[in-house]
């Protein structure tokens, strides 16, 4: 692995994941998530730092598991380990809540959608940005 490419790449990753998540949650979702806003922190905004840093922590593991795994570093690869990632996440990011909390069940399918379209695009970035070869 390539120190240089993979710093490259979570970059590239990070503002894709930062445009993404506004894309989705403030414009196309917005109505739908205002459903659970009730739930939000009060002092969320006090913890951009912390939101910041999950998307970073997300953004990394997702590199790094592709770096370690991917075999050819084609974008069809890439996509696979999108999708792969995306389920995974899904499950915990997604599905979870919607067992544990008063989210409705359409929400929480656009989100994990949403997620799987993200992860997928992710994928995508990481075989152009991060090559195996070279």
């Amino acid at each position: 692995m390539r120190v240089r490419r993979f710093a490259l790449a979570c970059s590239v990753l990070f503002v894709a994941a930062i445009v993404w998540n506004g894309l989705v949650h403030l414009v196309l979702l917005r109505r739908a998530d205002a459903v659970v806003r009730h739930l939000y922190r009060p002092d969320l905004a006090d913890r951009t730092w912390a939101l910041l840093s999950v998307t970073a922590g997300v953004v990394v593991l997702f590199a790094w598991g592709y770096s370690r795994f991917a075999r050819v570093g084609s974008i069809r690869e890439g996509m696979g380990y999108g999708v792969f990632f995306a389920l995974l996440a899904g499950v915990l990011v997604d599905l979870n809540p919607y067992v544990l909390f008063p989210i409705p069940g359409r929400l929480a399918a656009a989100w994990f959608l949403g997620g799987i379209v993200e992860f997928v695009v992710y994928g995508i970035i990481l075989s152009r940005f991060h090559p195996l070869a070279g």
